[in-house]
């Protein structure tokens, strides 16, 4: 099973990439496979910056308290944040080296 271990390694395998392209696949709620590009420094300009309202900032903290297992990501493809769900995260490749989850 899933724990909050597995989600922080996954969140820092992640955050490596910095201002770098990643790709994380994983199941979608609907139970599709989805294979994303995320480049992690970019996401923070748009909510943790000073553009970020005080809303945004707590809607932020509350949704990361109720659903630990979500990790918001800048999505490069829809030039968009989204949310990628690291209990069914399948793999992580970052820095050319793959990291694949069973």
């Amino acid at each position: 099973a899933e724990c909050a271990e597995d989600y922080a390694h996954k969140r820092t395998l992640i955050g490596k990439a910095k201002g770098r392209f990643c790709s994380v696949t994983f199941i979608k709620k609907d139970g599709s496979l989805r294979s994303m590009q995320v480049q992690p420094s970019t996401l923070a300009k748009h909510v943790k910056g000073e553009a970020a309202s005080e809303a945004g900032k707590k809607a932020a903290a509350t949704r990361k308290e109720r659903h630990p297992n979500l990790f918001p990501v800048w999505d490069v493809k829809a030039q968009a944040p989204r949310s990628i769900n690291l209990a069914t995260t399948q793999s992580i490749t970052v820095d050319g080296v793959t990291h694949a989850f069973a």
